[in-house]
């Protein structure tokens, strides 16, 4: 008796303490040698589980596009007993549940758990400039900087894809991965925002006031997953940039993107990295290997568009698409605010922050144009994503 009471409050206590992580894989027996997908999910902090929701949505939509590969979650833990409860209903097992915090170094051993290639590796993080990634609020950081972010590299197969679901990713961490790991990755040029889908079949950012307000979370739904699929109140969460310069905790931004934006070391390497985006992105419609050049060109908007209350701006974005007009407008623009420029590597502006500044709690970075170039990063991201589509239609997506 004695031995369970004290058992019992152990765990209530580790239960209540932020301080912990969990590790969680589909299937529950993983096999070597087995192309696995990754989610890294940091400390919630403010947003709670959120990150996990979104993480794990993510991990179903990999499940329903690459049924043959492997997951592994590895999360900070918000709370213990409802996000094993989240964990446990989405079919995954859990391996790992201990007291430890997330840092870099659990991180690693997550990569090297599943004894295999991985064939994508997304983060659901906070991060900033400063010091990068935010695995845990007190000490856990990961920066591009740091020899366990260059390690990384060498757990991803040749055609992973890495993703960074994270505010300000692209001006730091996805150009960083590119070059480091050799493998295509994706980040955002401002605030990275939840969004949920609703009853008119598009995702909005979920909070009140920012979708129409006749509108109701979609319920039941066979949008996202092939499967029928219970999306009520933050069940189905995904992150989308907002579609503006960003402007917080860490200062006010001259430009940005509305989109996430792909970085590769050579040009060659993005069609085939944005055919396989927009199969893991939750989105309107289920792809698959077999799914049509308008059903992809669907998920294509989505990406690409600004989900705007309105609807006017997507609706003008999707005719731009529909009409091709990428092709002869190097300069087509859907972003509200100035879009920065960048190369398929590197951007010609970066972001500068001032650690005096930081250390008196002010806001401490800002935007320093280093080439005044003109932005054409939607056209040319839509080239290479049609360019993507020609190889999947000819069979030459090798995933």
């Amino acid at each position: 008796m004695k031995l369970f009471v004290l058992t019992f409050l152990a765990v209530s206590i580790w239960a209540q303490n932020s301080s912990a992580i969990f590790l969680a894989t589909d299937p529950g027996q993983l096999r070597a040698g087995v192309p696995t997908d990754v989610f890294v999910v940091g400390d919630g902090d403010d947003h709670g589980d959120l990150f996990l929701r979104a993480a794990i949505l993510a991990a179903k939509v990999s499940r329903d596009r690459f049924p043959q590969r492997q997951r592994v979650i590895i999360s900070a833990v918000s709370d213990f007993y409802s996000d094993q409860q989240l964990l446990s209903s989405a079919g995954f097992k859990l391996h790992i549940a201990d007291s430890s915090k997330l840092d870099k170094s659990q991180v690693l051993k997550a990569l090297k758990f599943p004894r295999s290639a991985l064939t994508s590796l997304q983060f659901f993080v906070h991060s900033n400039p400063q010091t990068g990634i935010v695995l845990h609020k007190r000490t856990g950081r990961l920066a591009q900087t740091d020899s366990e972010f260059a390690q990384m590299g060498g757990f991803l197969a040749r055609n992973a894809i890495v993703i960074f679901h994270s505010c300000n990713s692209g001006w730091f961490l996805a150009p960083a991965a590119a070059k480091l790991w050799g493998r295509s990755a994706f980040g955002t040029f401002t605030a990275d925002d939840f969004q949920e889908p609703m009853s008119d079949g598009k995702w909005y950012y979920h909070d009140a006031g920012r979708y129409p307000e006749h509108l109701s979370r979609i319920g039941n739904t066979t949008r996202i997953l092939r499967q029928n699929t219970r999306c009520g109140s933050h069940e189905c969460l995904r992150l989308k940039p907002v579609n503006g310069a960003y402007s917080g905790v860490m200062g006010r931004f001259a430009k940005g993107l509305g989109f996430y934006k792909g970085f590769a070391r050579t040009e060659a390497e993005l069609p085939q990295a944005m055919i396989h985006y927009a199969l893991l992105m939750p989105s309107v419609t289920p792809l698959s290997l077999q799914s049509s050049r308008a059903e992809i060109l669907t998920v294509v908007k989505d990406w690409m568009c600004p989900s705007d209350k309105s609807g006017s701006l997507f609706a003008a974005c999707s005719k731009a698409i529909d009409s091709r007009s990428f092709e002869s407008n190097s300069r087509l623009n859907f972003f509200s605010g100035t879009p920065v420029s960048c190369s398929t590597s590197q951007c010609y502006t970066v972001v500068k922050c001032s650690g005096f500044k930081a250390a008196l709690g002010m806001k401490s970075c800002k935007t320093v144009d280093i080439q005044d170039k003109p932005s054409t990063v939607f056209s040319d991201q839509m080239k290479l994503i049609m360019k993507g589509i020609q190889m999947f239609e000819k069979g030459q997506i090798a995933l």
